[in-house]
Order: structure tokens, then sequence, then C-alpha cells
């Protein structure tokens, strides 16, 4: 064997070698994960095929189980795999996603850990044991987060004989029915003295793919105590005037709030309630509502007040759904007809919000932009209610929810309406100003979908802001329109920046700043405008100073979430600011002058009003509308007329040359010349070629029959010029001729008088 031949041999050999570690991955792949129905929790398969490809993800997923959620779940397992794995496989692969159950789940996002998990496993050439089990939802930082009904997944996974069950962080207190009362346990516990199961809670990727690996031996539970997340709690701030009286309404419902979870642990108490799937449901509901009334303490303690109103709201929403249960537990079947009376009481509530929507006052109308908006999503909600058939298994509930959302929100709308409507006389009438920059912004919107290729078209909370933006245009609240295309935007440029990595935290601190300085300046703060942006932007301050908090500490994980929040929270803040400026800076110039009309007849009128406003009705005892009217307005108005009109004459003489130009005979050949160069290029058809020449030909013509007959009637002017010229000539002849022979005469009688006078002898010699 020649030394060329051990070579080939050699690298032959290191080729066999090296060729599986760079293709270690497992095509297809499955595990058992864990829903919740009406009756009983299920098992669940959940498949994953990874090929070749370029990224793409697809999924055949019952929507029954998941729901929308379930597809931003997917994309943020992917992206965690990415950074666990390495990003050399991105864009590498395409993904496919198959979840076989017949069970539905208000948790889709439950999934999102195993997904990640188990494409991690793949891509690492690890066969996961089917021992292991996993519930708990990913963020696209790979935190693992917080999910519903885990004390039923737990026991269901150890029926089927799951050893290892993995479970959110900070979840193993769970609240059950047992004996017919509520109980707070110790999951791990339980599940190990009753079960035989180890249930170890995990905070991120990093520790569920650890725990998987581990054998059931070499977990100690006793050694694994509970973990108490490191809850970031910022410094107290101030907050703006503008926002004030969103403290007072903050204060209101943690009160209220309170009441009502007490209420709610005694009607489950004494509730018989036999339906495992809404048993746990409620159970869970209920432990929701308490952390969220937590949360919104702590957040108005510290002056956050979007942040507190928003978890007491959604503590409103869970009590809602937990009070209609117990009250009537019939409201959860098919004909329910205590439910049919509550959605009609729910129109009928929407109706009289309406109704009030007319004595929005001027001084404090960036509330009742606030009350429209809610109100508007409250109709799209109860729309939904309307048009959707709620048979499919565990639907239900689904009802209720969406229900307790349309409530959550009208009552939102009367909130913000008791803080819009003052004793003013000036009335706040949206403006057809706004309706082009509404519509161009709807649009921008729906560009901006197609060309990021976003995902969104199926997220709930951007359709919801894109939709309410197009109803409100329709009914031409275009104010209100141009709120809703900002919120709308906002979302997409975030969704944007996280999935496609584009987030840049010089941008996002570029942003920050221009808001800090403009909106808690000591003049910001003093100043009673920019009610949202201002609201939003302190929101965004908890979830920055969470992310320096949490940087300082070297939790990269966590530091990374909050700041990708904080993103997205800013942006809404930002792009609503702009909004504000052109909006507030409109109806602070206008110059009011209120227009009263006495309707005690309470007939329907349409009044149309000088900003433009046409076709409002009312039925009401009177109306406000508003115009701009004063002497100084009108010396204004006047001399931008009067400018208007010199610039109207101006662009009217130069378009008129112009026009004269092109219309000359050399002018007309000039533009047949560039239509055949048109026509030539292909821009355009052959059709309207012909239509154009044409045109220009017969002017053409008509130009030149014109000049033939100047030409004529010129040569007819000349000729007539020339004979009496001529005649002119003629009589000038014969008058010279005339005097030339007076001359003549004058002359010879000279001649003869000179003679005879020679003739005559001198008398004197």
């Amino acid at each position: 064997m020649n030394y060329k031949n051990i070579i080939i041999i050699f690298l032959f050999l290191i080729s066999i070698i090296t060729i599986p570690s760079a293709y270690a991955l497992i095509p297809n792949e499955s595990m058992k994960i864990f829903a919740v129905s009406d009756n009983e929790a299920m098992v669940a398969t959940l498949n994953v095929s990874i090929v070749e490809g370029t990224g793409k993800i697809f999924s055949s997923i019952d929507e029954s189980l998941v729901g929308s959620a379930t597809q931003e779940s997917v994309k943020n397992a992917v992206k965690t795999t990415y950074d666990v794995v390495g990003n050399s496989i991105k864009n590498k692969y395409n993904f496919t996603i198959d979840i076989e159950s017949s069970a539905y789940s208000i948790d889709g996002p439950s999934a999102g850990g195993a997904i990640a998990l188990l494409m991690i496993s793949m891509f690492e050439d690890v066969n996961l044991s089917q021992e292991i089990g996993m519930t708990g939802s990913i963020t696209v930082d790979g935190l693992i987060g917080d999910v519903g009904g885990i004390y039923f997944k737990a026991k269901k996974a150890a029926e089927v004989g799951v050893k290892i069950f993995l479970i959110p962080a900070g979840n193993r207190k769970q609240i059950i029915s047992e004996d017919g009362e509520i109980k707070d346990i110790d999951l791990v516990d339980y599940a190990y003295q009753n079960w035989g199961m180890k249930i170890v809670e995990v905070s991120d990727i990093k520790e569920v793919v650890k725990y998987s690996r581990m054998q059931f031996s070499d977990i100690d539970i006793n050694a694994t105590k509970p973990i108490i997340k490191d809850t970031f709690t910022p410094e107290k701030i101030k907050y703006s005037s503008a926002i004030k009286p969103m403290k007072s309404l903050v204060n209101k419902y943690i009160v209220d709030a309170n009441t009502e979870i007490n209420k709610i642990k005694y009607g489950m108490d004494s509730n018989s309630i036999k339906d495992l799937g809404i048993l746990q449901s409620m159970l869970g509901i209920f432990d929701y509502a308490r952390e969220g009334l937590d949360n919104s303490i702590t957040y108005n303690e510290n002056n956050f007040l979007y942040s507190s109103a928003n978890s007491a709201f959604l503590t409103f929403l869970n009590i809602t759904t937990v009070n209609e249960i117990i009250a009537n537990p019939s409201v959860l079947s098919l004909n329910s007809t205590i439910f049919d009376l509550r959605v009609q009481n729910l129109e009928n509530k929407i109706n009289l919000t309406k109704n009030r929507l007319k004595l929005c006052s001027l001084d404090n109308f960036e509330w009742c932009i606030g009350a429209k908006q809610r109100l508007t999503w409250a109709e799209d909600k109860l729309e939904k209610i309307k048009s959707t058939n709620y048979s499919k298994p565990g639907s239900s509930l689904l009802k209720i929810s969406d229900y307790s959302y349309a409530v959550g929100w009208v009552d939102i709308a009367n909130d913000f309406l008791n803080i819009g409507i003052t004793d003013s006389s000036l009335k706040f009438v949206e403006s057809n100003h706004f309706k082009n920059l509404a519509q161009e912004s709807i649009i921008s919107v729906e560009n901006e979908l197609i060309l990021l290729n976003s995902d969104l078209s199926n997220d709930e909370d951007f359709l919801r802001r894109l939709n309410a933006a197009k109803m409100n245009y329709k009914r031409g609240w275009y104010v209100t329109s141009l709120y809703d295309s900002a919120t709308a935007m906002s979302v997409l440029v975030s969704d944007n920046e996280s999935f496609q990595d584009l987030f840049n935290i010089s941008s996002f601190e570029e942003k920050y700043d221009f808001l800090n300085k403009n909106l808690r300046s000591t003049s910001g703060l003093n100043s009673e405008k920019n009610v949202w942006s201002k609201l939003y932007f302190d929101h965004s301050i908890y979830y920055y100073t969470g992310y320096k908090y949490y940087k300082d500490k070297g939790n990269d994980i966590e530091a990374d979430s909050y700041i990708r929040t904080a993103n997205s929270i800013v942006n809404i803040a930002y792009y609503l600011y702009e909004v504000e400026e052109k909006v507030i800076s409109y109806y602070d110039d206008a110059d009011i002058q209120i227009i009263i009309e006495d309707l005690n007849n309470n007939s329907e009128v349409i009044v149309e009003d000088n900003l433009g406003n046409t076709s409002q009705n009312y039925n009401d005892a009177s109306v406000y509308v508003y115009s701009k009217e004063n002497s100084e307005s009108n010396n204004l108005y006047l001399y931008v007329l009067v400018i208007g009109i010199f610039i109207i004459l101006i662009s009217f003489a130069i378009e008129f040359n112009s026009f004269r130009k092109n219309h000359t005979s050399q002018g007309l050949l000039k533009q047949i010349s560039y239509l055949d160069e048109q026509l030539l290029e292909g821009k355009i058809s052959p059709f309207t070629y012909n239509e154009m020449r044409s045109k220009y030909l017969n002017e053409l013509n008509l130009i030149k029959e014109k000049e033939n007959k100047k030409e004529l009637q010129s040569k007819k002017i000349k000729a007539t010029e020339i004979s009496s010229q001529n005649l002119n000539i003629s009589l000038e002849e014969k008058i010279i001729d005339k005097q030339i022979e007076e001359l003549k005469k004058r002359k010879k009688e000279l001649g003869r008088k000179n003679s005879k006078s020679k003739k005559k002898p001198s008398k004197k010699k």
C-alpha cells in the first residue's frame, strides 16, 4: 500500500468519525403532555419533526386544545432552542409540531416548555425518557412561566407512569378541594407521599434540561427547598398630575377585589361542584386572583399606577368568572338562559355607556378617548360571543371568560367617563381633521404586517387593537381610531424586534430617554396632559429598573426578559406620545363657541359643526359642538386666505404658461415623440398610445388650420397695403408733375418780364 492510499483511507476514517457528530439529530420524537378538559385531566401526545430547511415552523395542532396563544409558545420554544443549542442551526431547519388530543384547555401555552425540551433533546441526540413529564409556558428568553391545573396534570402524569414531573417555580403551593373542603398543600411533598412521583420546580430552560437528564434516584426532594422567586420591588416613584385620577381608581379596585375574593372562598367551600375540570379551573382562577391582588397592592404602594390597574383588572376578570359559576352553575351549559340574560344586559350596558359619551368634556378628553377604546373592545368581544359556537368540549369556560372581559371593559369605560365628564360646558367632539391621518395609520399597520411577515395575524391583543381602529374609523371616531392604530403598530414593532433578533439596547434607551425628558421633567410631571403615554411610560420604568436589578445580580435570563418587556411598553408609550402631541395641539388651538339647541321634544336631529363633523345623532336635551370663531382667528384666517389665493393665482399662471407651451405645434410634436418613447419602453399600453397620439394629432391639425388662415389673411392685408401704396405714389407723382409745370410757367413769366424791362430806355441816362 503506497503513501497516497494511506492518506485516502485516513481521511475516509476521519470523515466517518466526524459526520455523526456533525449531523447528531433525532429527526422525529414525541413525549406526553397533559391538559384538563371539563370532566377530567387528559394525556396528549406532543410530536416534533425536524428536517433541513430555512427556519419555517409548521403546526397541525388541535385548536380546541391550545387556542391562538400556542403559536407564540412554539415561536418562543424555537427561539430558546437556538439559544441553547447554538445559532449555527438558525434558519437551517424546519419544524413541525403536532399535538394529538381531543382535550380542551384554556392553558394553550402550557406545552411551551415541553416543546423546547423535546427540540433541544433532539438536536443533542438525547432520547428523552418517557418517565419525564412537564407543564409550563416558555418565554422568548427561556423562562418557564405559570400555567393552570398543575395539581390535576401532575396527578394524571403519575397515573400514566411519569416519575419526574417538572413544574414552574413558585407553584408547589396549590389549592385543592379534598373531602369537601378547600386545602392549601405542598404539591412536592403531597405527590411523593400519595403518588410516589418526584416533582421539581424549574425557573428556566437550563434547569429543565438539567433535571430531564437526571435519574429518579438522583433527585432528593428534601434537598429541593421551595423556590422563592427573587422578586424585584422597585423604589417608589412620583407620578404626574395628569394620572392622579388613576390613583383613586386603583385604591377602589383593590378594596373591592379583596372583598370579592373572601366571598369566593366561602362560595367554593359551600358549593358542591363535582366536575373535575370546572373545579380545577375555579381553583386555578382563584389562585391567580389572589396573586394578582397582591401584585396590584405592591405596584400601587410604589405608584406604578398602570401596573397596579392592570393587575387589578385581571383580578376582576377572575373574580367575575368564578362568581358567575358559583352563583349560577347553569351558566356553563350550551343554551343557558341565564347566560343569554347576561349577554342582553351587557348589550344594554354598552348602549347606555354610548349615550354618556356625548357628555365628554373637552378639558378631560384624553380620559374620554380611553373610555371609547375600551367600549369598542367590549363591543368587539360581544360580537365574538354572539358569533362563536361554544359547543366544543371545555369551551364553556372560554365563554364565561369572554363575557368577563367585555363586562370589565365596559365598567372601566364608565370609570374613565366619570373622570372625563365634568361640569364644563365645553364638550369633546371628534374632528374630521384627523380622518385622513387615521386612515393612513391603519393602512400603515396593515402594510407593515405584510412587509415584516409577522405572525401577529393570529395574535389576540394585536387584532383587538387593529379591529378597534377600523371600527372607530367607520363610526367617525377618528381620534380614538388613531390611538388604537398607534398601539397596534407598537405591538407589531415590538414583536418584530423580539423574534427577529433586532432588539437593540441603545435604540431602546434613546426612546426611553426621549420620553423621560418630555414626560418626567418638572414641567412634564406638573402637566395635566399626555395621560396615556405617561401611564405606559411609568409602567416601562418598573421593567427597566427590574432589568438593571437582575443584570447587577448576574441573572441574565431574567434581565433579558425584563428589558424586552420594557421595550414593548416603551414602544406603546412612544407611539402614543406622537399621536397625543398632534391631537392635544389641535384641540388646544381651537377657539370654542358653544351651540346649544333645545331638543326637549326628544326628537332626533343631525348636527353639523364648523370642524367638519357631520351626521352625529343625538336624543338629548341639548347638543354641544364647537368651532373656531373669534376676531383674532378670523384675521388669521383672512391672512391665510389671501396668501392662499395669491399662491393659487401664481400656480394658475405657471400652469397656464406650461399648458400654452405644451399646446403649440412644437410642444405637441415633443409630446408625440415622448409618447413614442413611452410605448417602446413598455410604460404605456398600445391602447393608451393610440388614444393619446390621436388626440395630439387632432390638436396639431387644428393649430395648423388656424395658422393657415392667419397666413391667408396676412397675404390679403399685404396686397391691399401694396395697392394702397401704389395709389398714393401715383397721386404724389401727379401732384409733383403739376407742381413742376406750375414752376415752369412761373419761370417763363418771370423771363418775359425781365426781357421787357431791358428794352425800355432809361429816363435818366
